[in-house]
């Protein structure tokens, strides 16, 4: 990872099934930006690119 671009939470859905996650956008060494956000429910973590 070269840098953090940028980091946010969701809290939403709290009148069906609650969704918590906290999101960071990072920039990878070759460049390649990507998303990973963090289940906070589970502590699972997941990868999307934007």
């Amino acid at each position: 990872m070269e840098e953090i671009v940028e980091e946010w939470r969701i809290d939403d859905e709290w009148w069906r099934t609650p969704i918590h996650r906290r999101y960071v956008e990072v920039v990878l060494a070759g460049g390649a930006h990507v998303v990973l956000f963090e289940e906070l429910a589970t502590g699972e973590w997941f990868m999307q690119q934007p």
